[in-house]
């Protein structure tokens, strides 16, 4: 473990743009980034983003690094912001997925013998990734994101006819790839048709 003069140092001359000094402080935290970000996100892959993305930032905001202060506090405070946005955000959209089917569908004894809630949910993801590019990026403006047509229309620089008609087109394919299986066509029935504008 390095000494708090040695890592004072090496913060000045990070501040400084000192790429030695940057890498120094890269192998000395990157590992104990890596342990504490997987600990909350369990996974591999994140915890390796978000070491990248805190040391990116670190990078980026050099020169306004305040020396007189613990480096390895600064430090983890940044990388406990970024794992506590992943943490939300991947919270976030297990909520979604579960309260659209909640809302969707009347579960019951009956329903809950005849699918599987989990595989379900991946049907939904698969045959929406399955859609046109454009459609795709519509219906999860929409129905993920929860944007207004109008505001769709704006981002995309098109008319809010033409959003509508590719949740149309959208919502008839879907609707067509669900037909042997009622409670699915029901949910997104109940999603689509009647969610509002």
């Amino acid at each position: 473990m390095v000494s708090a003069n040695k890592e004072k140092d090496w913060a000045v001359a990070l501040k400084k743009g000192n790429h030695n000094a940057f890498k120094n402080l890269f192998d000395e935290y990157a590992k104990r980034i890596f342990v504490f970000a997987k600990g909350y996100l369990k996974s591999n892959q994140e915890a390796e983003e978000v070491v990248q993305e805190v040391f990116v930032k670190i990078w980026n905001v050099r020169e306004s690094i305040n020396t007189d202060l613990s480096f390895k506090s600064y430090l983890f405070k940044i990388t406990y912001n970024y794992v506590r946005e992943v943490f939300l955000k991947k919270k976030r959209e297990n909520n979604y997925k579960h309260e659209l089917l909640d809302l969707a569908v009347d579960f019951d004894n009956r329903t809950e013998e005849r699918i599987d809630y989990h595989s379900l949910l991946e049907l939904v993801e698969k045959l929406i990734n399955q859609l046109p590019p454009r459609q795709k990026e519509i219906v999860i403006l929409k129905r993920k994101n929860g944007l207004p047509v109008k505001e769709i229309a704006i981002m995309l620089d098109i008319s809010p006819r033409t959003v509508e008609k590719h949740l149309s087109e959208a919502l008839k394919s879907l609707k067509q790839s669900l037909t042997d299986d009622s409670i699915a066509g029901l949910l997104f029935f109940n999603l689509f048709v009647h969610s509002p504008k």
